[in-house]
């Protein structure tokens, strides 16, 4: 038996379900497959469309759910883009637009699209419908991405349960943080400590950090031996917060300088306010281990 390509099928349906003529990009349906990949800082359900390239649905730590889509063939400037609900080809229910699927980037010079808020897009293949990703450019040219939920299902559940066990944070959002502090005090704040907590989870679960450099700072008040120790007792409270938190003390290390490195203008009570810091670099192991 010929394989019809199904960018063929849907032309051949297009007078009955109301698709109009486009290029559209899809896998054949006897070749659709759904491929979970998934750990405690990322989790992806990925679909490859022949000749095409790769699209993912992919749950980052700290970040909203997106969809990307991969394609040397999207190298040309895009200037309108839409997300539509459609049937699969063999039912009669009519295309839909989703009207709430966020912000749409593209990259012209990688070939990348990026659905943002992309829960939806989910939700509509796991409930059984497919999604169509429409592009056209300034001409008015149409290409059409088209996502089967066919061997969708099982993947699925391995991605909800992978996104369900995110850490609630990734190395962007923890990598370089800062703390601060009232004047005269070495207090770590309630909302510091939900911080540093996770910075910890973090650390522990990816077991891709060797070292922590923990910086002490002040404002301009106060004697420089008074700067330097509130500083210093300001970056041991933090590091003290961490190793309750289940860091081994051997990953830290420790730096107090005083008011040598404002980063505010030190005459203002706000700039004075923004000094008074405590800062948490986090350090990756090298790739040689």
């Amino acid at each position: 038996m010929v394989r019809r390509s199904v960018a063929t099928l849907l032309m051949l349906l297009a007078s009955t379900q109301g698709y109009s003529r486009e290029n559209t990009r899809m896998s054949a349906l006897d070749n659709s497959h759904w491929t979970y990949k998934g750990n405690k800082t990322m989790c992806s359900i990925s679909h490859e469309i022949e000749d095409f390239g790769v699209a993912a649905i992919i749950a980052e730590a700290g970040e909203e759910t997106r969809l990307e889509i991969k394609s040397n063939e999207l190298k040309k400037q895009i200037a309108y883009r839409s997300l539509y609900e459609m049937p699969a080809v063999w039912a009669n229910n009519a295309t839909k637009l989703i009207y709430d699927i966020g912000m749409i980037n593209f990259s012209p010079l990688t070939g990348e699209l990026v659905v943002h808020q992309a829960d939806v897009v989910f939700e509509k293949l796991k409930n059984g419908t497919w999604v169509k990703v429409q592009l056209k450019d300034e001409r008015q040219i149409t290409d059409s991405v088209v996502l089967p939920n066919i061997n969708f299902q099982e993947p699925a559940e391995d991605f909800l349960t992978c996104r369900n066990h995110l850490l609630p944070v990734n190395y962007q959002q923890v990598r370089n943080s800062e703390f601060y502090f009232p004047s005269g005090s070495t207090s770590v704040s309630k909302d510091s400590l939900r911080a540093l907590r996770g910075i910890a989870e973090y650390i522990r679960e990816t077991k891709s950090i060797s070292k922590i450099l923990i910086d002490g700072h002040s404002d301009s008040q106060g004697r420089v031996g008074v700067k330097l120790r509130m500083s210093r007792e300001r970056a041991e409270e933090v590091a003290a917060a961490l190793i309750e938190f289940g860091i081994p003390h051997k990953m830290i290390q420790i730096r107090s300088h005083g008011d040598r490195y404002p980063i505010a203008d030190n005459s203002l009570e706000l700039g004075r306010k923004k000094n008074r810091r405590v800062t948490v670099r986090l350090i990756k192991k090298s790739a040689a281990g």
